[in-house]
């Protein structure tokens, strides 16, 4: 009797964020390769967005908001002004992180994206 397999081509890592309303935002992430040696990011095209959670989900931020900065030692920068953390209002939404290299597509981070208010303008 045949077994049932499963496959999961989801290897996206689910990372939690928590920003400040107003500050400027800087995520630093490395990435590496099964081997554990540093994965070489340079052709890679990068997208982050961030929508509320509802059922007709709305964009908060999006590519354009965030600056990509990759090298060959697998670190990546994502950065957005503090201007246009302003401009996001306090609360939980989601976001996902992707890739384009080469024509393939891939999803790396996913997860919630926290925005805590701030007092002083």
């Amino acid at each position: 009797m045949a077994k049932d397999l499963t496959v999961n081509l989801d290897t996206s890592q689910r990372v939690n964020i928590t920003c400040r309303k107003g500050d400027t935002f800087t995520l630093q992430v490395t990435f590496e390769n099964q081997l554990g040696a540093p994965l070489s990011l340079t052709g890679y095209v990068w997208k982050m967005d961030v929508r509320d959670d509802d059922v007709a989900p709305t964009t908060i931020l999006n590519d354009t908001n965030f600056t990509y900065s990759a090298n060959e030692s697998g670190v990546l920068t994502i950065s957005a002004t503090a201007a246009t953390m302003a401009g996001v209002n306090g609360g939980v939404y989601v976001y996902d992180l992707q890739s384009t290299n080469g024509g393939s597509v891939k999803t790396w981070l996913r997860g919630r994206f926290r925005v805590n208010e701030d007092v002083t303008e």
